[in-house]
């Protein structure tokens, strides 16, 4: 895997993870949405085979804690262990002052659940109706979301 590299979200990735984003999201950020996201400095990471950005990865930092907004890898290349690369460096760029980390993530997806899990992840609960959905798979239009949190250090010490 050392052909990839991770590196901080430049303006010009933008359309390259829109389009990866139209391609796993059913409800997609759009570009401008991501533009606002390196404007608010989030801490947008992409990770590249190459020139090509093959996935990114956004977290919100918030005092102490951070909020996994949005991560996705290329569908062509999920299954690689390249989201699992991604969220573990990203993670590690918010620094030791980061206690905690949370996330939310459609029910369905059990490939992400799976890879937050090995990241050391822990289910707190449910968030019911949270994700606009296709109605064909969910009769409401609606899909649950899993809570989940991560704790770095102690964040009692």
């Amino acid at each position: 895997m050392s052909k990839y590299a991770i590196r901080v979200m430049q303006a010009q990735d933008v359309s390259a993870v829109a389009a990866i984003e139209q391609q796993v999201e059913y409800h997609p950020w759009t570009a401008n949405q991501f533009h606002e996201s390196l404007n608010a400095g989030q801490r947008c990471t992409v990770i590249t085979d190459g020139q090509q950005v093959v996935g990114f990865c956004i977290l919100q930092p918030v005092l102490d804690e951070a909020n996994l907004l949005l991560m996705a890898i290329d569908p062509a290349l999920q299954g690689q262990g390249l989201g699992y690369l991604l969220l573990e460096e990203s993670i590690e760029r918010l620094g030791e002052g980061c206690v905690m980390i949370f996330l939310e993530v459609r029910q369905s997806n059990q490939a992400a659940i799976g890879l937050y899990q090995k990241a050391g992840f822990h289910q707190m609960g449910i968030r019911k109706n949270y994700y606009l959905a296709d109605r064909a798979h969910f009769a409401s239009g609606k899909e649950d979301a899993v809570l989940m949190a991560l704790t770095r250090g102690n964040p009692f010490a």
